[in-house]
């Protein structure tokens, strides 16, 4: 009997879940399996959805759900991605969440917890993230495997590259992503070369006038994956000052495509950036200059090993017969 795989992508249509699934379609399309169905990729993850999932689930022999929350009905293998570091704060982190952001955890979390109890494995894309479910959730630890996000060596065009930094972050409230920027405008200017602008991933809406307004500065809009990988190809270095992550694709893509990275001087990002970060600390305006004076002029030579879509997937998602 034909061994039948079921993955859940309902769920985020922007960030990291879209990248994640353009990696997926590109490895089913490039691997011509038939033993995977995909499911729920154009809605949202709601009760309703979850109750229909478990009803088209109940054929596979293995369930899959990209959307941190993990099948619950008994019978087959039940894998979970677990990548939403929100429903796995620390009593710090808790208590500077936005309200609104703390009002949407708090319905969300614990169905999240409840559900990866059930899960046969728990996948995260991080040590760090392994760290955080094993604190709030010590009775899955042992069910808790440490993967990478794929990304493909050649996600990104060879294209020669400019004295642009780009900013390839949506603006979630909890990124605080203003601040950010509102630091790295305020520490950088008249304090590199004339020519370097930053491309902001945000529509005008989303930024502050003088921001948006600034010489430094230049909005390119939400742009999909196939868009952005030009604005990826031509720029020369990457900057993704989120503190409050699980993995952070545009890490791994910088060193994926050897392109240096300014971000926070943090394990998980010094894990997943490896030798392509340049770290900076947050409120030290010194040190964010000397990281975008680093970015502009290291060579960084590319490093898609640890990323192996092909190694994922294969894992992820079982053997074919």
């Amino acid at each position: 009997m034909t061994r039948v795989v079921i993955v859940d992508a309902a769920g985020g249509q922007t960030g990291g879940a879209a990248r994640f699934r353009v990696e997926l379609r590109r490895y089913l399309a490039q691997s011509a399996r038939k033993d995977v169905r995909m499911i729920g990729g154009d809605h949202q993850v709601s009760p309703a959805w979850l109750l229909r999932r478990e009803i088209a689930g109940r054929t596979g022999d293995r369930r899959v759900a990209l959307n941190n929350v993990s099948f619950v009905t008994p019978g087959s293998e039940r894998w979970t991605l677990l990548r939403n570091p929100l429903d796995f704060l620390t009593d710090e982190e808790w208590a500077s969440l936005h309200p609104a952001i703390r009002a949407e955890t708090r319905r969300r979390a614990p169905v999240v917890h409840l559900a990866a109890r059930r899960a046969d494995v728990l996948v995260v894309p991080s040590n760090a993230m392994a760290r955080r479910v094993s604190h709030v959730l010590p009775n899955v630890a042992s069910r808790v495997v440490v993967r990478p996000h794929p990304v493909s060596a050649d996600s990104i065009p060879r294209m020669s590259r400019d004295p642009v930094i780009l900013c390839p972050v949506l603006f979630s409230p909890y990124k605080q992503m203003v601040s950010r920027l509102r630091e790295w405008v305020a520490a950088t200017d008249d304090r590199i070369e004339a020519s370097v602008r930053m491309l902001v991933t945000a529509d005008p809406s989303e930024v502050p006038e003088d921001l948006a307004c600034h010489r430094l500065i230049k909005l390119v809009g939400r742009l999909p994956h196939a868009e952005l990988r030009v604005l990826w190809a031509q720029s020369q270095a990457i900057y993704f000052p989120p503190g409050l992550e699980s993995f952070g694709f545009p890490l791994a893509e910088a060193r994926v495509n050897g392109q240096p990275v300014i971000a926070c001087d943090t394990e998980l990002n010094r894990e997943v950036a490896g030798p392509a970060l340049c770290g900076f600390t947050v409120g030290d305006a010194d040190s964010l200059v000397k990281a975008t004076h680093q970015a502009l002029i290291s060579d960084v030579a590319p490093d898609p090993a640890p990323f192996d879509p092909n190694a994922y997937f294969d894992w992820l998602l079982g053997p074919t017969q």
